[in-house]
């Protein structure tokens, strides 16, 4: 495997990754586990919006990871 490959995969796992944590972080802070909501001193009014931006974010990155991974298969 060339280091770009090797480069390739590495950025997309780790791009995957991270949208997967911000797909759970969307996840806690709509049923306020933890009390996210009041350490981030949010409203409950803004919450769907935050969990929307979040969950796009999250699924654009997850796919694209995969795209990353899959594209030196």
């Amino acid at each position: 495997m060339g280091a770009r490959k090797i480069i390739s995969k590495v950025v997309g796992i780790a791009q995957s990754g991270i949208g997967v944590l911000a797909i759970i972080f969307a996840y806690i802070l709509y049923y306020n586990l933890f009390d996210i909501q009041g350490m981030l001193n949010t409203s409950a009014q803004n919450i769907p919006l935050y969990m929307l931006l979040l969950l796009i974010f999250g699924l654009v990155s997850v796919i694209s990871g995969l795209f990353l991974i899959m594209s030196n298969a």
